[in-house]
C-alpha cells in the first residue's frame, strides 16, 4: 500500500531541499503520486513565495522531472494560490492554463493591511499575530477570525481551483486557545457557514498535517471535529502533508487515516491520470479501487 501527497514546498519557495529531495524521500517511503505545489509569487515581496523569476523556472523544473522519474514514482506539477480580496487570485484558473498545471491549491494566507501598508498573516509568528489584531482589528479576535472565513467563503465561491488548503490556518497560534475557542457559539456558526457555501462547490477539502509535523498545533488542519462536518456533508477531502522538507512527505499519515475513519470516512480524493478519483483508505495507505 502507498500514499498520496499534493501538497510539497522545496527551495523554489520556502521549502529545504530541492525537488529531487522530495521524490527520492517520497520513493523510500513508498509515496505513489508526489505533487508539487510552490507558493505562487505575489505582487509584493515576500520571504516565502516563488519570484516571478523562479516562477518561470518551475514548471519546466517539474515537468523534467516527471520525466526522468516516470517509472519510479507519479509526479504532478501544482500551484499554491493565494486569495487576497482585490489584490491575488482572483482568477486562479489563469494560472492552471498559462502554466499548464495538473492541479491547484486555494489558500488564504493574509486577513487584512496593518497601517503600515503590510499585510497580516494569518500564520505570523504569535507576536506579529498578536500585534496585528490589535492593528487591523482593534483587538477583536472574533472580527479577526470572522474576516478570514469571511475571505475563505469569497474564495471557495469564485474557484477555479482544486484543493480548499489548510482551510482553519487561522488556529496556527490558537494552541491552549490563547486567542480564542472553537467551542463558541460565534466559531462554529463561521466554520458551518463556510462549510454549508464549500459543500456546493466543486472542490476538495486537504486534511493538512503540516501544523503537527512543524509543532504549531496538535491536530490537523482542519480540526476533526471540523472533519466530522464535512463528512456529514460529503465534502471530498485530501490527505497531504504539507511537506517543507523531505522527511515530512508522510508525516502523521497514519495516525490521521486512523482518526478519519473513526470518523467515517473510507475514501480520499487522489488525482490520477484519468483526473480526481477516489481511493479506498486503512491507516497504512491507499487500496487499490
Amino acid at each position: 500500500m502507498s500514499w498520496t501527497n499534493f501538497h510539497t514546498h522545496c527551495h523554489f519557495c520556502h521549502g529545504i531541499g530541492k525537488p529531487e529531495d522530495y521524490i527520492n524521500e517520497a520513493i523510500n517511503q513508498g509515496v505513489e503520486t508526489l505533487g508539487f505545489s510552490c507558493h505562487a509569487s505575489l505582487p509584493f515581496y515576500t520571504d516565502w513565495t516563488m519570484t516571478e523569476e523562479t516562477q518561470k523556472l518551475y514548471p519546466s523544473t517539474i515537468r523534467q522531472l516527471q520525466e526522468n522519474y516516470l517509472r519510479q514514482i507519479n509526479v504532478k506539477l501544482g500551484l499554491e494560490i493565494d486569495y487576497i480580496p482585490d489584490v491575488m487570485g482572483l482568477d486562479m484558473q489563469q494560472y492552471k492554463e498559462s502554466m499548464k498545471l495538473d492541479y491547484t491549491i486555494g489558500s488564504v494566507h493574509y486577513m487584512g493591511c496593518a497601517s503600515s501598508g503590510e499585510y497580516l498573516p494569518a500564520d505570523a509568528s504569535k507576536e506579529n499575530f498578536a500585534n496585528g489584531i490589535k492593528d487591523v482589528y482593534s483587538g477583536d479576535i472574533r472580527k479577526a477570525v470572522e474576516a478570514y472565513y469571511l475571505m475563505l467563503q469569497d474564495m471557495a465561491k469564485r474557484g477555479g481551483f482544486d484543493i480548499l488548503g489548510h482551510f482553519d490556518l487561522i488556529k496556527k497560534n490558537n494552541r491552549g486557545e490563547q486567542f480564542f475557542s472553537e467551542d463558541q457559539k460565534w466559531y462554529r456558526d463561521i466554520v458551518e457557514s463556510t462549510l454549508l457555501l464549500i459543500s456546493k462547490q466543486d472542490l476538495v477539502v486537504e486534511v493538512n498535517t503540516g501544523g503537527m509535523s512543524r509543532n504549531y498545533i496538535d491536530t490537523t488542519y482542519p480540526s476533526l471535529w471540523i472533519l466530522e462536518k464535512c463528512y456529514n456533508l460529503n465534502i471530498p477531502i485530501t490527505l497531504n502533508s504539507d511537506a517543507h522538507s523531505p522527511s515530512d512527505v508522510t508525516a502523521w499519515f497514519q495516525g490521521t487515516a486512523e482518526s478519519l475513519i473513526k470518523i467515517g470516512f473510507t475514501e480520499l480524493h487522489v488525482l490520477e491520470d484519468n483526473g480526481w478519483q477516489t481511493r479506498p483508505f486503512t491507516p497504512e495507505g491507499l487500496l487499490p479501487k
